[in-house]
């Protein structure tokens, strides 16, 4: 096994182990490289995908940041107004994480979701992030999705 391959098999060993200890389990065993990856894979999905689907990277925006995303997740479930579950969004601009309620949501389409700022945001360089978030409120890094924007004036935006 050629050192890679070592490699590969002991990042893939500690996603699962890791995976497995956040969500409350026990950490199960690995035999190979190949149960390593697909353990990983199956720690990884365990949680509803997210994306960013507007704006996009690097986009120049107004102060009023709109963010839509994408999530085949029951977000009655998973917002912050939700009475049952464990994990829950997470949207966020910057050094700032708002955890936000279904009324704060709106339904653009199917699966598809817009969250509104509702403060305006200097301009300038911003990193927008959407993610879900562990009932301690830890960030489950593997579904973090993050995009770069640029808030500009009205005048600047032409």
């Amino acid at each position: 096994m050629r050192f890679v391959d070592l490699l590969r098999f002991a990042v893939g060993v500690v996603l699962c182990q890791a995976a497995a200890l956040q969500a409350g389990q026990t950490a199960p065993a690995v035999a190979s490289p190949a149960s390593a990856a697909l353990a990983a894979r199956a720690a990884i999905s365990q949680f509803p995908s997210l994306r960013i689907v507007s704006p996009k990277q690097g986009a120049r925006v107004g102060p009023i940041i709109k963010v839509d995303f994408e999530t085949r997740a029951d977000l009655s479930r998973m917002a912050m107004s939700a009475k049952e579950g464990d994990v829950h969004l997470r949207i966020g601009i910057d050094d700032t994480s708002l955890m936000p309620e279904m009324q704060d949501l709106k339904r653009i389409a199917r699966n598809r979701y817009r969250y509104v700022f509702d403060l305006p945001a200097e301009p300038g360089p911003h990193v927008l992030s959407v993610y879900w978030s562990d009932a301690n409120h830890r960030t489950i890094e593997s579904t973090v999705r993050r995009l770069r924007v640029t808030v500009v004036t009205p005048k600047e935006k032409k």
